[in-house]
């Protein structure tokens, strides 16, 4: 019996001297998994709202000059692409992921660009990426204020939602969803939204 007990307590031990390593990696790849996400979501809500404030930046100068500011979209849309790139490590063209960068694949966008009317710009725009090619929609305006429902993959001008953030001068709103880098092959899926108005210097 007392032979029997030793083996039995040898295995137990034997198990524990397995197991607990196995235990420990598990419960420090999961804080690390945590940590990362929160990490990626911050990182990419930063990216989001950088851009946005960049885009509602780009004011035509005759609109500016005359003290009734508008917001050039095109423009808009090539600097918000071009300040998102820089901040999540993506090729400011393709917007794939470069070396080093913590986005898994290559990250899909929304942005609306809403001037309220057509002077000095068009009253607005809808820009949607979906990863892989560019379209481009034309907003009615309708004067301020305006409301927009923002979800996972849209931007609603007038929709309603859980999410509706309503815009009272020129402004743009913009949404983005991608794929960031996980630890242990575990990557996660992310969306961030955010929204700037237009940027009046005088």
């Amino acid at each position: 019996m007392r032979g029997l007990a030793r083996d039995e307590r040898g295995f137990v031990s034997l198990l524990l001297v397995i197991l607990l390593p196995l235990f420990m990696y598990l419960i420090a790849g999961t804080a690390q998994y945590s940590r990362f996400i929160t990490e990626a979501d911050a990182d990419m809500e930063n990216a989001v709202a950088e851009a946005a404030r960049a885009a509602a930046s780009c004011v035509v100068e005759r609109s500016q000059a005359e003290g009734d500011p508008r917001i050039d979209p095109d423009r808009a849309d090539l600097v918000f692409v071009s300040v998102l790139a820089r901040n999540l490590g993506l090729d400011p063209v393709t917007m794939a992921p470069l070396q080093g960068s913590g986005m898994a694949g290559t990250p899909g966008y929304v942005l609306v660009v809403y001037n309220g009317d057509d002077h000095y710009a068009p009253a607005g725009k809808k820009y949607i990426f979906d990863g892989t090619g560019l379209t481009v929609e034309d907003l009615a305006g309708t004067g301020f204020p305006k409301g927009f429902a923002v979800s996972k993959n849209d931007v609603d001008p007038g929709g309603a939602g859980a999410r509706v953030t309503v815009l009272e001068m020129p402004g743009v709103v913009a949404v983005v969803t991608g794929r960031a880098k996980g630890v242990m092959g575990s990557d996660a899926d992310t969306t961030r939204w955010a929204a700037a108005r237009i940027v009046v210097r005088r």
